[in-house]
């Protein structure tokens, strides 16, 4: 076995076979809906864990691992004998996660290397694959480590919005401004990167919204890897139907990936929302 392990959080979204194929140890995240906490892809599916966030009353909030679960990720590190552990998280500026790992690593007598991806989503799961890959090729683990940071300028998230309603209960738009953009059917794009979100843009229609989204991908072309996102089964097939096309601008054995939306955006982008994340 390598002795570099791959540690990331549960925003990354990847799929199961890739974290099993890559050894990757995962750890959950946590989301409060109400009174009830879950962790993230172990208490609840995707699915699951959506239907409780759009139905409930209370607004959901994400926040960043247990103690007892950054404990169970470095001490599977031990139980396999590793020395290295390449950590890469949801963006500082996003989420405590990353200085959470940073604390825990601190107890345990292993060489680290912390990666602040800027990002979440699959945009951060796209630089997981890469460190894996590294990882597999025989790179030192301070190599990876700076050429990883160096590509999380290279990052790029995007989610399209359906309804308003989950970023103004986050308080990012009031009642006001929410009914405005109702009645003008203004579907906004939100961008993470560089480890702000902010809009990107306001579109006049979902079907304009879903546009944008692919021209911004063709303005970005080629790419190394890109990743689409939703949350609600209408959403998947239309993300389904767009990442077919959009499948030319990827380079030759870039990763293609089509997953469910981590927590952390679907609490803002809510039902129907669909996210573009890619690695130029």
């Amino acid at each position: 076995m390598n002795q570099i392990a791959i540690i990331t959080d549960s925003t990354c979204t990847l799929p199961a076979e890739l974290v099993e194929r890559y050894q990757l140890i995962v750890i959950p995240c946590q989301v409060r809906i109400g009174e009830s906490v879950y962790r993230e892809g172990v208490d609840l599916t995707a699915e699951e864990l959506f239907h409780q966030m759009f139905t409930s009353n209370s607004t959901p909030a994400t926040s960043l691992p247990s103690g007892e679960d950054y404990a169970a990720a470095f001490e599977e590190i031990q139980r396999r004998g590793q020395s290295q552990v390449l950590g890469l998280f949801v963006g500082s500026g996003l989420s405590g996660t990353f200085n959470g790992a940073r604390l825990a690593a601190q107890d345990y007598e292993l060489e680290v290397e912390l990666v602040d991806s800027g990002t979440t989503s699959l945009a951060l799961g796209l630089l997981v694959l890469e460190a894996a890959r590294r990882v597999e090729a025989g790179g030192t683990l301070a190599e990876i480590a700076e050429s990883l940071r160096a590509d999380t300028d290279n990052l790029e998230a995007y989610a399209l919005l359906d309804t308003l309603e989950f970023i103004r209960r986050g308080g990012r738009i009031g009642r006001v401004g929410e009914l405005i953009a109702n009645v003008l059917n203004i579907k906004p794009i939100l961008r993470v990167s560089h480890n702000a979100a902010d809009v990107a843009a306001r579109t006049r229609s979902h079907r304009k919204g879903l546009a944008w989204l692919k021209d911004t991908l063709a303005d970005a072309a080629p790419v190394r890897g890109l990743g689409m996102i939703y949350t609600s089964g209408e959403a998947k097939e239309i993300a389904k139907g767009m990442i077919d096309e959009l499948r030319a601008y990827v380079v030759e054995g870039g990763d293609v990936l089509l997953e469910p939306a981590s927590a952390a955006i679907a609490v803002h982008t809510g039902p129907n929302g669909i996210g573009l994340l890619f690695l130029k």
